[in-house]
């Protein structure tokens, strides 16, 4: 529409100028024509309208004056001519400066973030798709109105300061909390430019903002997340430490660059490292259980080197290095600690790396304290030695009546075999073989008599126990002979099977001959009513071999092994299947202690094995939960099964020798 309305205009002044006698610079009116072509903003149709307004200047003169002379219309056409190109050029520089803007707009345009343009009266003048995004409102919508209004702008900080700042420096960044068309409240990290004029007035006031309500959500949760863990933290009742780490990786970082590639076996063959790991290992914070379990006045007493605090005698550390290492993210254990006072403290660690596998910096340690459970488990245990000795005690008096026969029958036979010694030397011609015959009978007895006195000595002894290899078969005869009287008395039959292929047995040799006799003992007394036959069976055999049936017995106990073998095949062949055997101990050695007596009743069956639980008035009921308790100390079981065909069946395990130690 412009373009045409500048044609006629052309047309016209073209008219005018040509065929009119008009005298005056009737061709400076081609100015209005560039202005109308310009008002397009297209270059090349201003650049050719230029070129045509200069054209009909020139022909229009040349038509009505001829060839040109230095005279008054010479110089109204030249003064036209100046106006035009003064005009145009003008005019072709506005349009690039207007493209350049329209450029820049564009670019405001693409870009993500909120701009609007605002004047000094705070009036809405550019606003691009960010703002609309941000704000909800449309150009349309927003131009033209006050942004404080529109807005409803409010600045975190104090305005004035902000406004002393933009104006003093020309630019002022900060946050501003302002509302979406919608209602809601965002959070606008602005920035904002003080455009001013060639003066240096100010003339516009550029606003970009980004959104970082979802930031500043994300910070407070932090934060909060933060606040809570360190009141977690400081209040907890039990220990924790924070420590880092980073030193020390780096260390491991450059013994790798130098080919170290087996971590684990470089800890192992260089002690001297793992110490120095441990001085590089930073406390860098502690709660308020940690000061008073370390003993320290302040949390800043406890920080620094962690080695402070480890015995020299630690070999935790080194797999705590490794968990950390090997980026696992978390290890426990039990370790041993030195608080300031120089006390040792046994305690339970646990170690996490709370911000990731590779986050060296903060590696959480939690501690608990366990010495006093410590002490009062070895107190503990000194009472259950200081019980278990008075139930050895009890059962020796309960004894003591086989025992006195037993030691009897060698000091009967010591004066038996004196006096015949005597009577032998007091003949007219003495025998001398004879009464030498008798003295070995004395010295034998003597020692036998002995060896009596020294089991039971050692069976009442406080003395700590060693765990050693021993024989099972002279481990069985003794317990025999300490419980033969019974067995007379109460007319029970004693077979002993011991597989070929039996472990050998390892432990506490005369806690264990108290488990076998306390057992028997008990097998005897519970056939010593029950009429008919009463049989007191003892196997031993491999843990894995659960087919009895047909097992080759290795030894008998007595010169009746014929009969007792045959008395064996009868009752396997009756009750062929063993126990099944805990896979814990699948590879030791199985005793079974069978006995034909009145069985386990049901209702006694889940007490079996308490403490203080007796079925005899005369008992104190000790006899198997020591049993058990020594048992278990040695790393086996102990339990009790019915037998088929009446009686019961008590079967203990222990774990087999290594077989290193059995050639040594």
């Amino acid at each position: 529409m412009m373009t045409c309305a500048a044609v006629v205009l052309g047309l016209a002044v073209f008219v005018v100028d040509t065929l009119t006698p008009l005298q005056g610079a009737v061709a400076v009116l081609y100015v209005v024509v560039l202005l109308l072509v310009a008002a397009t903003g297209n270059r090349p149709v201003t650049v050719a309208a230029l070129m045509g307004c200069v054209a009909l200047t020139t022909l229009g003169f040349l038509s009505g004056h001829g060839w040109p002379a230095l005279d008054a219309p010479m110089l109204r056409c030249a003064v036209s001519l100046a106006a035009i190109l003064l005009t145009g050029a003008m005019v072709l520089r506005n349009i690039d400066r207007l493209a350049t803007i329209a450029g820049q707009a564009r670019l405001i345009e693409l870009t993500h973030d909120s701009i609007f343009v605002r004047d000094m009266d705070d009036v809405i003048v550019l606003w691009n798709g960010g703002a609309e995004q941000l704000y909800g409102w449309t150009p349309a919508e927003a131009i033209g109105r006050r942004a404080s209004e529109l807005l409803a702008t409010a600045f975190v900080a104090d305005r004035a300061e902000a406004d002393a700042a933009l104006f003093e420096a020309g630019r002022w960044e900060g946050e501003l909390i302002q509302q979406h068309r919608d209602g809601r409240l965002v959070i606008v990290e602005a920035r904002c430019a003080l455009l001013r004029d060639d003066r240096g007035r100010p003339l516009r006031i550029l606003d970009a903002g980004t959104d970082i309500t979802a930031r500043r959500a994300s910070d407070a949760a932090l934060a909060e997340s933060e606040r809570r863990y360190r009141s977690i933290f400081r209040t907890a009742r039990f220990s924790f430490w924070e420590e880092d780490y980073s030193a020390v990786m780096e260390r491991v970082d450059a013994l790798r660059e130098q080919g170290m590639t087996d971590l684990p076996a470089y800890l192992k063959a260089n002690p001297d490292f793992v110490r120095e790991a441990c001085h590089l290992t930073h406390v860098t914070d502690v709660n308020d259980a940690t000061v008073r379990m370390l003993g320290a006045r302040t949390r800043a007493d406890l920080i620094g080197p962690l080695d402070r605090f480890l015995p020299d005698s630690d070999v935790t550390f080194a797999d705590v290095l490794l968990t950390v290492a090997d980026g696992a993210g978390a290890a426990e254990g039990e370790t041993h600690l030195v608080n300031l006072r120089g006390e040792r403290l046994t305690v339970l660690f646990g170690i996490s790396m709370p911000l990731g596998p590779r986050r060296y910096d903060r590696v959480l340690v939690s501690v608990v304290d366990i010495t006093d459970r410590k002490h009062a488990e070895r107190a503990l245990m000194a009472l259950q030695a200081e019980l278990a000795q008075a139930a050895r005690v009890t059962a020796l008096g309960e004894m003591s009546a086989s025992i006195a026969h037993e030691v009897n029958q060698p000091l009967a036979a010591i004066v038996t075999h004196g006096e015949a010694a005597l009577r032998w030397l007091r003949r007219p011609e003495p025998d001398m073989g004879e009464a030498f015959q008798a003295i070995e009978r004395v010295v034998a007895d003597a020692r036998r008599a002995s060896e009596v006195v020294r089991r039971v000595r050692s069976l009442a002894s406080k003395e700590p126990r060693q765990h050693v290899r021993f024989d099972l078969h002279a481990l069985l005869q003794e317990c025999v002979q300490l419980l033969e009287g019974e067995l007379m008395q109460h007319r029970v039959s004693l077979h002993m099977d011991l597989a070929d292929d039996a472990p050998v047995p390892h432990g506490d040799r005369v806690q264990l001959q108290q488990v076998v006799v306390n057992l028997m003992g008990n097998a005897i007394r519970a056939m010593s009513d029950m009429p008919g036959p009463r049989q007191l069976v003892i196997r031993a055999r491999a843990a894995h071999d659960t087919a009895f049936v047909g097992a080759r017995p290795a030894r008998d106990s007595s010169s009746r092994g014929a009969v007792a073998r045959k008395a064996r095949s009868h009752d396997m062949h009756a009750h062929d299947t063993a126990p099944e055997v805990p896979a814990a101990d699948a590879h030791g050695l199985l005793v079974e202690v069978e006995d034909t007596g009145t069985g386990i009743p049901k209702d006694i069956a889940p007490h079996l094995f308490d403490a203080f639980f007796t079925t005899s008035g005369e008992g104190m009921g000790m006899g198997l939960a020591i049993c058990r308790s020594t048992i278990e100390s040695h790393g086996g079981r102990l339990w009790a099964t019915d037998r088929p065909g009446g009686g019961s069946t008590f079967h203990f395990t222990l774990p087999a020798m290594l077989a290193e130690e059995a050639s040594a």
